[in-house]
């Protein structure tokens, strides 16, 4: 550090001749009055304190993984322009990511338990409403339907069957042994003659259709399609006849005969049932319908007891109680969700904003520690001038808005001027000096040879009473 001040006296002293008496006399015919003398003039240069400073962006960031790990990839180059919130780089996040996708499941678990919540809501609150509003006419009338529905039934059961219904049996009964019968005498003569007849009709049928390929397919394949399907035809027949024949010819079989038996008993235990009418029982059973479906339109038409309004309404609250539950588990799995974002972020280096890489020490499949210098970015839209080399003694008389020469290590032949625009109100401390840090604006010169980091001169202006 060190402080200048430059105080240049320059003084004027005119001479002129003092005429002793005599001469004044001589000359008092012109009546001029002596030259005065001149007042010596001081002229000072303004005080200035000096330092050493460098070139640096209006904005610069060192950045660093929060967590150690892997690099995987660098995304960009030095000299690089980024954008705000873009890719830098990023270490192997294989435990995290897998971390990740186990929240996710568990917001999505958590969010398919509150729609199940919500719907036991939804049903519980409908059954409420109503539980709350009573029957409406048309339960009303459902429920009277029974009854009439009921009644007509035990009155059918006590009064037996109807002339008709016996008829009905009778004639079920008759039908059932008339094909017993048919199936145990056999068959007929006449049955088998036809069945014949009809075989040997299709036996004939074959031997044309037999004929009529032989004649028109010999040498021609191409023909042999429409005469092919039709003896096939005429085949089938023949064997559906052959199999009827002998179906005819040799009668029912001993299944056909024990099935048509029990066709025959049933229809006799059907009319035995409806010329015996109700049994006691039945008639019991008919009574105990007729008395259930009254009362349940006694209920219907009653409405809803205080009891059954309580049940619905502590439903409700049990409904309202599993709702709030499920939200609480939908936060507490978002909370992991963002958890674990975070924790994937703090494996990514984004840039904080728009600017230029200035240098990247890291490189991929380096293993990386927390904290470590792994880019550095800068807003490079305009350079400032920044000096830390100010001590406690100096600094007290350097104000923001000072005037400032710049002269560049790299530039010798070149002028810039600056202006003061920050002073930290907070000390370091370098090699055990108490020192600050103070920014400067350049406001005059080209700035466009201006690299980050170059080395400069400064010479700050202090104002003559500070």
């Amino acid at each position: 550090m060190k402080q200048k001040q430059i105080v240049l006296l320059f003084v004027g002293v005119l001479l002129a001749g003092v005429l002793l008496a005599g001469a004044l006399t001589a000359c008092g015919g012109f009546g001029e009055d002596p030259t005065p003398e001149p007042v010596p003039v001081a002229v000072s240069q303004p005080n200035v304190v000096s330092a050493e400073a460098f070139v640096v962006p209006l904005q610069e960031a060192n950045l660093a993984f929060e967590v150690g790990g892997k690099v995987v990839s660098v995304e960009v180059e030095e000299g690089e322009t980024v954008a705000e919130g873009q890719l830098l780089a990023r270490l192997n996040d294989t435990t995290q990511q897998a971390q990740m996708a186990e929240s996710e499941a568990a917001v999505a678990r958590a969010e398919a338990g509150l729609a199940q919540a919500q719907a036991a809501l939804a049903r519980a609150q409908a059954q409420l409403a109503q539980v709350e509003a009573g029957p409406t006419q048309a339960e009303i009338d459902q429920a009277e339907a029974d009854v009439a529905r009921a009644e007509a039934f035990l009155a059918d059961q006590v009064v037996g069957a109807t002339p008709e219904e016996i008829g009905e049996a009778e004639a079920r009964v008759a039908t059932a042994q008339a094909q017993l019968a048919q199936v145990l005498a056999g068959s007929r003569d006449e049955d088998v003659k036809a069945a014949a007849s009809q075989l040997l009709q299709a036996e004939a049928d074959v031997r044309l259709a037999q004929a009529d390929y032989d004649e028109n397919v010999f040498g021609e394949p191409d023909q042999a399609e429409p005469f092919g399907v039709a003896l096939q035809q005429s085949t089938l027949e023949f064997e559906r006849a052959q199999a009827e024949y002998e179906k005819v010819l040799n009668g029912a079989t001993d299944e056909e005969v024990a099935v048509s038996r029990a066709q025959a008993n049933e229809a006799q235990a059907s009319l035995a049932r409806v010329l015996a009418g109700a049994s006691p029982e039945e008639i019991a059973q008919a009574q105990a319908e007729v008395q259930r479906a009254a009362a349940v339109l006694a209920n219907v038409v009653d409405g809803s007891t205080p009891e059954e309004i309580a049940i619905s309404e502590a439903q409700v609250a049990e409904a309202e109680a599993g709702v709030q539950t499920a939200e609480s588990d939908i936060k507490t799995a978002e909370a992991g969700m963002a958890s674990a974002q975070a924790v994937v972020a703090q494996t990514q280096l984004t840039a904080p904003f728009e600017g230029v890489v200035g240098i990247i020490p890291i490189n991929p499949g380096e293993i990386v520690q927390p904290g470590a210098l792994a880019m550095a970015v800068g807003n490079t839209s305009r350079w400032q001038i920044e000096t830390d080399d100010l001590t406690e003694i100096d600094v007290v008389q350097v104000q923001p808005g000072a005037k400032v020469q710049i002269s560049v290590d790299a530039l010798p032949d070149r002028e810039f001027e600056g202006e003061v625009v920050r002073v930290t109100p907070k000390s370091e401390t370098k090699a055990g000096d108490v020192t600050y840090t103070v920014v400067i604006d350049i406001t005059k010169g080209d700035t466009s040879p201006l690299r980050w980091g170059m080395t400069t001169f400064v010479d700050i202006e202090i104002s003559p009473e500070l």
